[in-house]
This record gives structure tokens, C-alpha cells and sequence, in this order.
């Protein structure tokens, strides 16, 4: 455990995690060294992700981080938007996407040049984007809770077309992942009342089911899911006594299984198979492998 705040997590693919502590810039951190600070900036940033061989990070007020050297350097930018960036995805061919409030930037040169793209253009009143996911030529676009357009929306690059694919009213799409191939994962989050979910939908059979925590935990919301190896693990929002869970996601059973709990807003979590980091809103986890084994039973 670690009291302080983290935004963002990532598994480097050498040892440990690259993790974005609020106010303070981004860090290193492994078991074996501890935490070691790689670049000092104040902007709050919301998430950390490789494509091809950089290392992106983006965030508030359309911050922008890239890193070609494994985090020893970086080049900061911004979009051109005032919104919260929450994902940024990617193909090794230097492909990249992101989000504005309505619009996305795409790359074509791994984020050295960007043009706009506004799929929900022919919308009148168009959601706010929160969470993307690249699959092929496809972009899957999760919106913030509306009422009329809310949902998750599948952008075909190729067409310059979006359809919307799942109907929410009431909920967020947080994020999500696509997982052995056509499943596409998504922690959702909702409004006041309201239950959130993980959804899975196969976008090929657009066969859909839900991953359940069970009927005694009511989660209001699911802020993140991480993938590797086949392992998932799922985070939530801060209940009301102030603490968030971390869930392992049995695929092939439906269920989310309670793992470890963390003080404030889960939100961001990423995994090395069965180790992993929980970067919180008060605090970080970081639990080994032999760890998550005698937790896990």
C-alpha cells in the first residue's frame, strides 16, 4: 500500500509500472527499486498506454505526453480542447486515436501530426466522449451518462460512419477492452439509484452478457478493467464509507470475484497476469503474484 494519489497505471514491458500521480508528474515503479520520478508536471493525467514503441500519456485541459525511450524522456503537447482526455488507443502501424468532448484526433505518424474527425456530427445534441477502444478499423466510442445518445457507439474509420451499438441512459461507458478478439469488455458507471456493470458484447455475434459481482454487492459504478494473460481485473467507485474493490473477472463464468479494497475511487488499475497495481484516488496497491494467489482463495 501506498498513501499517495495516482490517476494512471501501465505495466512497462520490462518490470513493473509507470504510474501518474496527481500533481506530481509521472513515476516508475517496481517491487524491487520502489518509485522513481521520470518527468515532473502538474496536469492530472488520466491515462498511460503503449503504442507501438512509445509510451502515451493524456489527461486534463487536452494534455498530451509521448515517450519513445521507455519513460527516460518526453514531449508534452495538448490538443485543442478544454475536456478531460480519458483514453487514448492505437495500432503499431502509427495509427493513434483520442478524444476531445465530441470529436476525435487521429494519427497517423504515432501523434506527430493530428486531424479531427466528429462522428456524431449529424447528432444535435451529441454525448460527451469517456472511453475508447480500437478493434481493426473500427473505433468503439463510450459516452458519459445522456439520456437521448448515450451508450457505446462503433466508428468504421474505413466509412467515416458511427452506429450506435448498445443503448444506456442512465450510465457512463468508463472503459474498455477487447478481449480474445471479439469480445468487447466494458465497466460501466451510472447515475444516482442506478447499478453499474460490466457489459461483454461479441462484436462479430453481437452476443451480449453481463459479468456480475453478485446480488449483495450493489456497485454504483465501474471506473476501469486491465487485461493480461487472460486475467482481468475490474475497479469501482468509492462506496459510501469511502472505500473502492477490485474485482478478478471470471470470463467464462459471469461473475466478478472480490479481491482487495482500496481507500477512494479505484481509478485505474493494470496487470502483469496475476500481480497488479490499483492506482486510487488516496492511495496505490501494488500486489505480487504469490500475493493475488492466497488472496484470490
Amino acid at each position: 500500500m501506498f498513501h499517495k494519489g495516482a490517476t494512471a497505471v501501465m505495466a512497462s514491458v520490462s518490470s513493473g509500472y509507470f504510474v501518474a500521480v496527481k500533481g506530481e508528474g509521472i513515476f516508475h515503479f517496481s517491487g524491487e527499486e520502489g518509485w522513481k520520478r521520470l518527468y515532473r508536471m502538474k496536469s492530472k493525467i488520466h491515462v498511460l498506454t503503449y503504442i507501438g514503441p512509445y509510451i502515451f500519456g493524456a489527461g486534463e485541459k487536452g494534455a498530451v505526453l509521448r515517450s519513445a525511450d521507455q519513460g527516460k524522456t518526453w514531449t508534452a503537447s495538448r490538443f485543442p480542447t478544454s475536456a478531460s482526455v480519458w483514453a487514448v488507443a492505437g495500432r503499431n502501424d502509427g495509427f493513434v486515436c483520442a478524444h476531445g468532448t465530441h470529436c476525435l484526433y487521429l494519427s497517423d505518424d504515432f501523434g506527430v501530426t493530428w486531424h479531427v474527425a466528429k462522428p456524431f456530427s449529424q447528432l444535435k445534441e451529441p454525448p460527451v466522449i469517456r472511453s475508447l477502444c480500437l478493434h481493426g478499423k473500427t473505433i468503439y466510442i463510450g459516452t458519459r451518462i445522456h439520456m437521448n445518445h448515450g451508450g457505446i457507439w462503433a466508428y468504421d474509420l474505413t466509412k467515416d460512419r458511427v452506429r450506435r451499438i448498445s443503448c444506456e441512459r442512465q450510465r457512463m461507458t468508463a472503459s474498455m477492452l477487447m478481449y480474445q478478439k471479439d469480445w468487447l469488455i466494458a465497466a460501466k458507471g451510472a447515475a444516482k439509484g442506478e447499478r453499474g456493470e460490466v457489459s461483454v458484447r461479441n462484436v462479430r455475434t453481437e452476443e451480449e452478457f453481463a459479468i456480475s459481482a453478485g446480488p449483495a454487492i450493489r456497485e454504483k459504478s465501474f471506473l476501469d478493467v486491465s487485461e493480461d494473460n487472460g486475467i482481468i481485473y475490474v475497479t469501482s467507485s468509492q462506496d459510501e464509507h469511502g472505500f473502492s474493490r477490485i474485482y478478478q473477472a471470471d470470463f467464462a463464468a459471469g461473475e466478478l470475484k472480490w479481491f482487495d479494497t482500496i481507500r477512494g475511487h479505484g481509478w485505474r488499475v493494470a496487470n502483469r497476469k496475476e500481480s497488479f497495481f490499483c492506482a486510487g484516488l488516496y492511495e496505490c496497491k501494488f500486489v505480487r503474484p504469490y500475493e493475488a494467489a492466497r488472496l484470490a482463495h
